[in-house]
């Protein structure tokens, strides 16, 4: 079973929630998904549909397979339960806003050969500028993707937790991850063996005191 490699960095959060000491995030029972942000996202290296098929393009990217990295995490819910990965009783798919902008991604601009960056300080920035979606309140959580990393096997995001009404960001951290297996979608996913190894060294995000 495979789950997407974006997915395993949710269980690192464990360390930066302690450290920043966040009592809303710690104190709420409910996250809001926003889902994957790609809007600043680079590709890096020669992308290919799979198995070595014909190169995969910005528009690719953008219509097909962002789209699914995206839709994977809200339909397989059991394989993706971020509800134990956030200690939280109830887990709100409000992905809207971040699917309208991701749809409106630069397909000549997310493709290149040098991996992009992403300034912590941008990150208030964009979600300052999501459009509010169903919830009108709460904490949600955004994964906002830096880099994949074709020829570095590597994907980098920001692991970003905020306050939907006030747009204040809470808890942002730089995480990275290993992609593995076959094909595009599972390449920049992790298998069960993966995740739970994450669990294991992190000690699990099920196992964080709220009152800390």
């Amino acid at each position: 079973m495979k789950r997407i490699i974006l997915f395993t960095l949710a269980i690192s959060s464990i360390g930066l929630a302690k450290a920043q000491n966040s009592k809303a995030v710690f104190e709420t029972h409910e996250i809001v998904w926003y889902g994957l942000d790609f809007t600043k996202a680079k590709f890096v290296g020669q992308f290919d549909q799979g198995m070595g098929a014909m190169p995969a393009t910005g528009h690719d990217m953008r219509t097909k397979w962002i789209p699914q990295w995206n839709a994977l995490i809200a339909k397989e819910k059991t394989n993706f339960p971020l509800d134990k990965a956030f200690d939280v009783d109830n887990i709100v798919y409000d992905m809207g806003p971040v699917n309208t902008i991701n749809s409106k991604i630069d397909a000549n601009a997310c493709m290149v050969f040098n991996p992009g960056t992403i300034d912590r300080k941008e990150i208030d920035g964009m979600v300052a500028n999501y459009t509010t979606g169903e919830k009108k309140d709460g904490i949600a959580c955004v994964f906002i993707v830096e880099n994949f990393d074709k020829g570095a096997e590597n994907a980098s995001v920001y692991v970003t937790f905020f306050d939907i009404a006030s747009k204040k960001v809470l808890l942002c951290q730089k995480e990275e991850g290993k992609p593995l297996g076959v094909g595009m979608r599972n390449y920049w996913a992790g298998s069960e063996n993966q995740s739970s190894n994450k669990f294991k060294k992190t000690g699990g995000l099920g196992k964080v005191n709220r009152d800390d």
